[in-house]
């Protein structure tokens, strides 16, 4: 039996670790030699960094075969491949993560490639302001790498409720950078640098292939993550929608618990028990907000604020600390599969 795993991100590489530790044939399709850690492209973006990549084999079961090349189109028992062949398959798991939406002509930096991009155009104007549009984590996390590299910066977004962006924006006000809030903007009418980090989307291999999707393009999975009407696909990470529990959202925190409980679902079948429904929760939420400097907003499991938040110096070594340990986590489960695991669901 083998089971093929589409995708080379943190759902992707926990599954295939996961199987693959516990002697399962494994094949994993990506289209690059390295595993990039997304969470840090905004350092990589702005210059601070000179990249987010790590060699593949560093966190990946030495085990799993992988295919590099790009999946354009899932059968039954078998995914057509960019290069033209077909890979057959016994069971799948999707985990093709998410991009940002292109429909605006403004600089993204959802991945390495739009990173490299909107750091050229740097590089090109040195002294050009840059807007920042949206005051999400990535639009906080980049404002505030922006500052620290030297940059004027806008930020501009519609308010914000949850408290910990009220501060996050607080405190980079303090560093300088222009806050502009209460207006929704379209990005292509915006003078000079411009970065949408609003706005996410999938790739569309999934309603390609004829399988459920929602509105926004993302597999339907159940709460075993199994896809309804083909038993043999299951789906992990930002590309997929789970009904339940309602408060998951797309980040590596959800991507590698979703990853590891999609291998272990597999198991179970293989060893006659149902799978378990997925359930999870979350602890906390780490923003870098340049210099050294972050916050910690810690959470109830369904993903809303506790009063408890770490600011400052020691709120960026938290979150420097909780980066390499999603790495470490992807590690752990490549030596000793079931290693990792995560907080329940409310």
């Amino acid at each position: 039996m083998t089971t093929t795993v589409l995708g080379g991100g943190y759902a992707g590489v926990m599954a295939a670790n996961r199987l693959a530790g516990r002697g399962e044939e494994v094949v994993l399709v990506t289209p690059n030699a390295w595993f990039v850690e997304r969470i840090r492209l905004h350092r990589v973006a702005t210059g601070l960094r000179e990249n987010a990549r790590l060699d593949l084999e560093t966190v990946l079961n030495p085990a799993v075969e992988v295919v590099r090349d790009t999946a354009t189109k899932i059968g039954d028992g078998k995914v057509q491949l960019a290069s033209g062949e077909n890979l057959p398959y016994d069971t799948l798991v999707y985990a093709v993560g998410s991009g940002a939406s292109d429909h605006n002509g403004a600089y993204r930096i959802v991945s390495e490639e739009e990173s490299g991009r909107f750091r050229a155009a740097l590089a090109e104007a040195p002294d050009a302001p840059v807007t920042v549009v949206g005051a999400g984590l990535t639009g906080v996390e980049l404002a505030g790498a922006l500052r620290e590299a030297g940059r004027a910066v806008k930020l501009v977004s519609t308010a914000p409720e949850r408290r910990a962006i009220q501060a996050h924006l607080r405190f980079l006000a303090k560093q300088g950078v222009e806050i502009e809030l209460g207006r929704r903007v379209d990005p292509a009418a915006l003078d000079g640098l411009v970065v949408d980090t609003t706005g996410f989307t999938v790739p569309s291999l999934a309603a390609d292939s004829g399988l459920p999707v929602d509105g926004f393009g993302r597999l339907l999975v159940d709460e075993q993550l199994t896809v309804p009407g083909h038993p043999n696909v299951l789906g992990a990470g930002d590309a997929v929608h789970l009904a339940s529990p309602s408060y998951l959202r797309a980040a590596c925190a959800t991507a590698l618990p979703m990853g590891a409980h999609a291998a272990d679902v597999l198991t179970a079948r293989r060893e006659g028990r149902a799978g378990e429904a997925f359930r999870m929760g979350y602890v906390l939420q780490c923003t870098d907000l340049g210099s050294g400097r972050g916050r910690v907003q810690f959470l109830h499991p369904d993903d809303t604020e506790r009063a408890l938040a770490i600011d400052g110096r020691a709120g960026g070594l938290v979150k420097e600390t909780i980066c390499r340990m999603t790495v470490r986590w992807l590690t752990q489960e490549r030596d000793r599969a079931g290693r990792y695991s995560w907080p329940a669901g409310a």
